[in-house]
């Protein structure tokens, strides 16, 4: 049968902010965009917000009940707004600054043309210089280097230029974080691994045609079920740990960590049932 190759995957947007336009600024990132999903999906992120809500839950309280607690506060009613809108008023907030995003800037050339220039300070402490053109970049460089290093530049980034949150340094790709939602969603819906596997076509050279599936010798029908189903069983172990991370306001992190409550999200992967392996 022929390689159906990866499954499109739906547009995200890329969230972002201007520091012109809303006084707060955020580097563009589609990341963004499954924020609030990956909440939702988290069980320990439910089971604290219909606790607040004095609602039962079938999930149990987190053992860090206070730092998830602290994330519903400050994420607000993830479940009343669409996200465009949660971004614009919560959002950004959260992973934004009240200044424009530091960054090195030229101003502008000096020459026989235009013998002043003007530069504004916007509210991040600044270092004007002045490169003359007649050196060598390296050069130049060189001796900017020399003269820089007696500012005190910040090691880490100040309190004041420092998001409430911010994004993992994740090497978490953004189809595995798209397809791993997805692999939630139909995981409780009781869908067979197998199935999700196909479904999103995980392994792209064993995913087939559901309707076309007499057309498959039966062992080898078994074989491509077994892989998928494994194939899924790992996304979904990552995914899950994704969205317990990110009711910690750690996102996107598939890192472990003894809180988490992943049990929901497990299931034994394999061979399906009534099938059997050729010796």
């Amino acid at each position: 049968m022929a390689n159906l190759g990866r499954k499109p995957l739906p547009r995200l947007m890329s969230l972002e902010a201007n520091y012109e336009q809303t006084g707060i600024s955020v580097k563009s990132d589609l990341r963004y965009d499954l924020v609030c999903d990956y909440l939702k999906a988290s069980p320990s992120y439910e089971a604290v917000i219909r606790k607040l809500a004095k609602q039962k839950s079938p999930y149990p309280l987190p053992k860090d009940f206070k730092a998830v607690a602290q994330v519903v506060s400050d994420f607000g009613p993830i479940y009343k707004m669409r996200e465009a809108d949660w971004w614009g008023k919560i959002g950004m907030r959260l992973y934004g600054i009240s200044a424009p995003l530091p960054k090195v800037n030229v101003v502008g050339v000096l020459d026989s043309t235009k013998k002043q220039l003007t530069n504004k300070w916007v509210g991040v402490n600044s270092v004007v210089a002045e490169l003359p053109l007649n050196l060598t970049l390296p050069q130049a460089l060189k001796q900017l280097r020399k003269q820089l290093e007696g500012y005190g530049f910040s090691a880490t980034l100040p309190k004041q230029v420092a998001p409430l949150y911010q994004l993992s340094n994740s090497k978490l790709r953004i189809d595995t974080l798209q397809n791993g939602l997805t692999a939630l969603r139909l995981y409780k819906k009781d869908v067979p691994l197998w199935k999700i596997g196909n479904h999103l076509r995980l392994i792209p050279a064993q995913s087939f045609i559901e309707s076309e599936a007499n057309d498959i010798l039966e062992a080898d029908l078994a074989d491509r079920k077994e892989l998928l189903s494994i194939a899924a069983s790992r996304l979904i172990r990552c995914a899950a740990l994704v969205a317990e991370n990110a009711a910690r306001g750690r996102f996107p992190s598939n890192k472990g960590f003894s809180e988490a409550i992943t049990t929901p999200y497990k299931r034994k992967a394999g061979r399906p049932t009534g099938t059997k392996k050729i010796k």
